[in-house]
C-alpha cells in the first residue's frame, strides 16, 4: 500500500506529503550539491516523552545535543506560570522543581479580587492553585477533536499553543547550533493518532495535522512538511537489497514499516499503527496494580480511568467541579486523589510507575514506592507481561497488517529495525522473535533514528529542486 493512497482524503487537503520513495544514500546524492554551512531545513520528532531535532546541510544531517547536558533528547515537559513564562524540556522540570511548590489562595487572588465575580475555573471557596505547571503527554491531546486544550489562571492554554512551546525550545537549540534561523521543518508524525476517534479518523487526523502546523508555526517555521515515523526510522539507512521492516514503539503509539528495495530504488510497500505505546502500559500497570494498592478501584469508575496515567490526570485538574465531587466522595480514597491533583505529587508520581515498567525490561521484579501517597508495591515481570498482553496482541496484528498490506510473508524479511523507548520490553521483543527470527532483529538508536531520517527527508526535500504539489507541503 503507497503511502499517498493511504492518506488520501485523510483531511481536507491537509495531507502529509507522499514519502513511498525512500532515499537510498543520501550522502552519495548530496555529494552533487555544493557544500554549504547553511541548513536547508530541521527535522523534529515531537514524541510523547521525549522530543528531538536534526538539522539537514545539503551535505549531512547532524542530531542537536539539548540543553545542559547535551543529551539528544529533549523530555518533552511544559512549563506554564501564571505570570505568564513558559519553558520546555529539562529547564521546565527544573524550574518546575524550584517552584512549583508556591501557591495563592483564592482569596488573595487578584483574579478574583471580589471573591465570586471571575473567570478562573479553579476558583474555590477557601481554596487556592499552584503558580505554576507542569504538563506532559500532551501529543496524546493531537486527535482529540472534543478536547481544545487546558485553562489555568483564567487562561485558556490551546494544544496547538502547548505543542508550540516544546517545538520552540528545539527551534532555539537548533538555531544556536546552526547559527541560523531555519524556517523549513519536517514533522514526524504516528500512522494512527493516540486520542483519535476510531469511528472517525479523518476527523481526528485533520485536526492533529492542524494543530501540529499551527505549533510550528507558532515556533517561528513558515515551511512545514510531514512523514510517517516508521518510514523516517529508515529513511536515510545504508541501502539494502532486500525487505526491511522498522518498528516504532514509542510512548504514545505503536507504527511499523515494511520497505522493499529487492528492485533496487526502495519503496515502503506496507504501513501500519495503532494506538499503543509506553503510557499506555504505564495505566495497565495503574489499573491492575497501583491502583488498587492505593485504594483507588473503590471510587466511581469513570474517576478511576481519568487516573491511569499523566495525560488523562490532566483533564480532571483541569475540571473546576472535581474538587466538589471529592468533598462529596469523602474518605481515604478521595484524600489520596485530593493529595495527587492538588498536592504537586502528580509528575513525580507517574514518573515512579514509568520507572518500575522500565526497570521490568532489565530484571524479573520491580519495587514500586512513593511515599507521599503511602504507596509500596512490588511489581514482577511476568505479572506484567501477563497483563499488557492484549496489547501485546494488538501490536502483533498490527504487523501482520502491515505485512499482508505489502504482500510479503515473515519469512521474506531481511532485518528488522527497532526504535522507540518501548521496543526494550522482552515480551515485545520475544513475539518479534518468533515472527521474523532472533538473528533479523536490529536494534537502532531507541530516540534518534526517527529524527535522523526526518532530517535526511528534509534534506531530500530542500537541498535541491524536488516536484512539489499543494498536499506536499503546508506552507505559512
Amino acid at each position: 500500500m503507497e503511502l499517498q493512497a493511504f492518506f488520501e482524503g485523510a483531511s481536507r487537503g491537509r495531507v502529509p506529503p507522499a514519502a513511498d520513495d525512500v532515499p537510498a544514500d543520501p550522502a552519495g546524492r548530496s555529494r552533487r550539491v555544493a557544500a554549504t554551512t547553511a541548513p536547508v531545513g530541521y527535522g523534529i520528532d515531537f514524541g510523547t516523552s521525549n522530543s528531538s531535532i536534526a538539522i539537514a546541510y545539503p551535505e549531512r544531517v547532524e542530531v542537536v545535543a539539548l540543553g545542559r547536558s547535551g543529551a539528544r533528547t529533549l523530555p518533552s515537559f511544559v512549563y506554564l506560570h501564571r505570570a505568564g513564562r513558559r519553558a520546555a524540556g529539562d529547564e521546565a522540570v527544573r524550574t518546575f522543581l524550584v517552584s512549583g511548590h508556591e501557591k495563592t489562595d483564592c482569596w488573595k487572588c487578584p483574579l478574583a479580587p471580589y471573591g465570586w465575580d471571575t473567570d478562573c475555573r479553579q476558583y474555590r471557596k477557601g481554596g487556592g492553585c499552584n503558580d505554576a505547571r507542569l504538563l506532559s503527554g500532551i501529543k496524546h491531546e493531537l486527535a482529540k477533536v472534543g478536547f481544545a486544550g487546558t485553562n489555568s489562571w483564567a487562561t485558556d492554554f490551546t494544544v496547538g499553543a502547548l505543542v508550540g512551546v516544546v517545538l520552540a525550545r528545539l527551534k532555539q537549540e537548533a538555531d544556536r547550533a546552526s547559527g541560523h534561523a531555519v524556517e523549513s521543518v519536517v514533522l514526524g508524525h504516528p500512522v494512527v493518532f493516540a486520542g483519535a476517534d476510531p469511528s472517525n479518523r479523518a476527523a481526528s487526523d485533520a485536526e492533529a495535522f492542524s494543530r501540529l502546523a499551527a505549533a510550528a508555526h507558532e515556533a517561528g517555521f513558515t515551511e512545514v512538511a510531514f512523514l510517517p515515523e516508521p518510514t523516517a526510522a529508515v529513511t536515510g539507512e545504508h541501502q539494502h537489497r532486500g525487505v526491511e521492516v522498522a518498528v516504532d514503539f514509542g510512548g504514545g503509539t505503536f507504527d511499523v514499516a515494511v520497505l522493499d528495495s529487492r528492485a533496487g530504488k526502495p519503496r515502503v510497500a506496507g504501513i501500519a499503527g495503532v494506538a499503543v505505546g509506553g503510557e499506555t502500559l504505564d495505566g495497565i500497570l495503574f489499573e491492575t496494580i497501583v491502583g488498587p494498592a492505593l485504594g483507588l478501584d473503590s471510587l466511581p469508575s469513570w474517576l478511576f480511568n481519568e487516573l491511569r496515567t499523566a495525560s488523562s490526570v490532566r483533564l480532571l485538574m483541569a475540571d473546576p467541579g472535581i474538587p466538589a465531587i471529592l468533598a462529596r466522595l469523602g474518605g481515604e480514597p478521595a484524600d489520596v486523589v485530593q493529595a495527587l491533583l492538588y498536592g504537586g505529587h502528580a509528575y513525580d508520581f507517574y514518573r515512579a510507575v514509568e520507572a518500575a515498567k522500565i526497570a521490568l525490561s532489565s530484571q524479573g521484579m520491580a519495587s514500586l514506592e512513593f511515599a507521599p501517597l503511602g504507596l509500596q508495591v512490588e511489581v514482577r515481570r511476568s505479572t506484567f507481561e501477563s497483563m499488557i498482553r492484549p496489547e501485546l496482541d494488538l501490536i502483533a496484528a498490527t504487523v501482520h497488517r502491515a505485512l499482508s498490506d505489502s504482500g510479503m510473508e515473515a519469512s521474506a524479511v531481511d532485518r528488522v529495525l527497532i526504535t522507540g523507548g518501548s521496543g526494550y520490553i522482552p515480551a515485545f521483543r520475544h513475539d518479534l522473535a518468533q515472527l521474523f527470527g532472533e538473528e533479523r532483529l536490529e536494534q537502532r538508536d531507541a530516540f534518534t533514528a526517527v529524527v535522523h531520517g526526518l532530517g535526511v527527508y528534509a534534506q531530500q526535500l530542500w537541498s535541491r529542486p524536488v516536484a512539489r504539489d499543494d498536499h506536499a507541503l503546508r506552507r505559512g
